[in-house]
């Protein structure tokens, strides 16, 4: 089940985001849960549910049409579950609209799995870009 994240989820967020945190570069609970409080107030972050348990969190800016954050839990990786929660996601944009995403570059280990979702959900890459200085790449997916 997909449903909009509300601040009651902050400890089952906490909790999967210990296991994945490695994964982000440059990750700060602090600014983590900054950015969480701030998509919960827009209706832009969304989750993922199964049989209880936190699957996946996406957050994105409607504004700068750009998909922000996104994590699954490692026992529901190759489930599908990003693909779901970017083709929600995508519901909220119109026809035409490009929405950018920024991830690892070609050839970091890192970026593998997180590549290979998002161009299989359409991403194509796009400018080489800095973040929390580490290499990153801009991906974006026209609708």
């Amino acid at each position: 089940m997909i449903r909009l994240v509300t601040q009651e989820d902050e400890k089952q967020i906490l909790e999967m985001m210990e296991l994945v945190k490695d994964d982000f570069a440059g990750y700060k609970e602090n600014e983590f849960l900054e950015a969480m409080y701030h998509a919960i107030s827009n209706g832009e972050a969304i989750m993922e549910q199964e049989d209880g348990k936190l699957a996946g969190l996406l957050m994105c800016s409607k504004r700068e049409k750009e998909l922000a954050f996104l994590a699954v839990h490692p026992d529901y990786r190759r489930l599908g579950v990003a693909k779901r929660l970017i083709e929600k996601m995508t519901g909220w944009f119109g026809s035409g609209d490009v929405i950018s995403v920024i991830t690892f570059q070609e050839g970091d280990p890192k970026g593998i799995a997180a590549r290979a979702c998002y161009h299989a959900c359409g991403f194509a890459d796009a400018e080489k870009v800095t973040v929390f200085d580490y290499p990153c790449q801009r991906l974006i997916l026209q609708l």
